[in-house]
């Protein structure tokens, strides 16, 4: 009894995580609203997804898989003029649920993540420290 309950206790959250999101990837979109043209450089710890110029207004996304443990991290920097910065864009400990689709809002302040309940980019972010 306890392998089958162990069992179930495996195989319920996989089937939610499924029926939630059919293909099993997310998404993550950043949109460059720094008023200067952006560039940004995504990476994995086994994933480097390259630099991207992207031009004020416009965005930049990227799909992935993530990791059913909740170890999945992305990280990003971005740079426009003589400004440089690190930030964590998908972080799956932080992240609920793990599977949701994120747009962020990049701003000179830090990123902003669009809200779902609110529709309003008002969960905002600082910088990484260096």
């Amino acid at each position: 009894i306890a392998s089958l309950i162990r069992n179930v206790l495996l195989i319920v959250p996989v089937l939610f995580l499924t029926m939630c999101h059919a293909d099993g990837k997310t998404t993550v979109r950043t949109i460059n609203n720094l008023g200067a043209e952006m560039t940004i450089h995504c990476k994995s710890r086994d994933d480097d997804l390259g630099t991207h110029v992207v031009p004020v207004g416009g965005s930049y996304e990227f799909s992935f898989r993530p990791n059913i443990f909740g170890r999945t991290l992305f990280f990003c920097s971005f740079a426009w003029g003589s400004e440089f910065h690190y930030f964590d864009i998908y972080k799956a400990k932080r992240e609920f649920p793990p599977w949701h689709d994120r747009t962020w809002s990049i701003l000179p302040s830090g990123p902003c993540m669009w809200n779902y309940e609110s529709s309003q980019y008002d969960i905002c972010y600082q910088w990484n420290k260096d």
